[in-house]
């Protein structure tokens, strides 16, 4: 009876939402009516299913047009008026979707990190909200970081099937310095980070809600997985082939540390290999091959170092026995000197 209860009330909720929003934008702009009643119908307090899909691609058909401030303001806006974690949890896979979907760079979530402000959230309500509680709070700081991706590329290229798209990409890659392609890199790496942090996935079709977030963050990991891969494939090249810049001592210090915390992720991340078997393979091969051929590369210059230290030890003894070897002559003077 409690749960038919909370059903009922939501509904009520629900339909008084959509009444309020009639009124409110009926003498604004068409457009901005129908994206804010879309949104309310793709997010309702109904548990266990995921925004409709036919009122999510009514919002995202404005995310490339003069309305698509509207769009994201909307979905904002919903997001941070509402303590109720089915609402929450549903308007952030709006804003996710608007994101992927948009094709200029993201600036809604704002030019700092956790713009979202959802790390104190949390409804208590029901078994269910308090889970999807959990997914919230790290949802919002994945959204956070994937709408940084593009700021930090300069843009979101997508790479998913053709082969032209991955040439230009690398060409592009090609052309920059080897402390900025690492810098990139590690922003990327602290993107599989968090998806590692993610909290504990129910079995499949348990929560429908958060199987959507998980399809959804797949997509993303692959396309990143792209990004990442393109980036070492040309650090590679400056690592072994002869003619091409070589990367530096310190360059090489610091993409050592990035590949470590790249292996770290591996097992993690392994939940999410099923999709792309065969890209995810040849990821992880690149990135061991990368890892040996640094290490091995450091091995050398350990050596070449311990050699140095033994040349200047041995130049040392060598000086003090010369030193010891000239025996002090003294000088007399005759008092008619004076």
């Amino acid at each position: 009876m409690p749960g038919l209860k909370t059903h009922i009330i939501g509904k009520f909720k629900d339909k008084a939402s959509i009444g309020k929003a009639r009124l409110v934008h009926s003498f604004g702009s068409t457009a901005v009516k129908y994206i804010h009643l879309a949104l309310l119908k793709s997010t309702t307090r109904t548990p266990n299913k995921p925004p409709n899909s036919d009122y999510v691609s009514a919002v995202i058909s404005y995310s490339n047009s003069r309305y698509a401030p509207a769009a994201f303001s909307a979905a904002l806006w919903r997001l941070r008026v509402t303590k109720n974690a089915i609402v929450a949890t549903k308007s952030l896979i709006v804003i996710h979707k608007l994101i992927k979907s948009s094709r200029d760079k993201f600036e809604g979530l704002g030019h700092g990190r956790n713009n979202l402000k959802l790390n104190e959230f949390s409804d208590k309500s029901s078994n269910l909200t308090l889970e999807l509680s959990q997914w919230i709070r790290w949802y919002g700081q994945y959204l956070d970081r994937l709408s940084w991706v593009p700021k930090v590329l300069g843009s979101f290229p997508n790479l998913l099937v053709n082969p032209k798209d991955k040439v230009e990409e690398k060409d592009r890659v090609s052309t920059y310095q080897t402390g900025y392609i690492i810098r990139q890199t590690d922003s990327l790496v602290s993107f599989f980070e968090h998806i590692c942090t993610r909290p504990e996935i129910p079995p499949m079709f348990q929560n429908k809600i958060v199987d959507e977030i998980r399809e959804l963050v797949i997509e993303d990991y692959f396309k990143i997985v792209r990004l990442v891969m393109v980036r070492l494939q040309v650090l590679f090249e400056r690592l072994i082939k002869p003619g091409v810049k070589p990367i530096g001592d310190l360059g090489l210090n610091d993409f050592s540390l990035l590949l470590v915390r790249l292996v770290e992720c591996k097992e993690s991340l392994s939940g999410l290999f099923w999709r792309c078997r065969r890209l995810a393979d040849d990821f992880w091969c690149l990135v061991e091959m990368l890892k040996a051929e640094t290490e091995k590369k450091n091995n050398k210059q350990m050596i070449e170092l311990a050699g140095l230290v033994q040349t200047t030890v041995k130049d040392d003894e060598e000086m003090i026995e010369l030193v010891g070897s000239v025996q002090p002559e003294w000088v007399t003077f005759d008092d008619s000197d004076f």
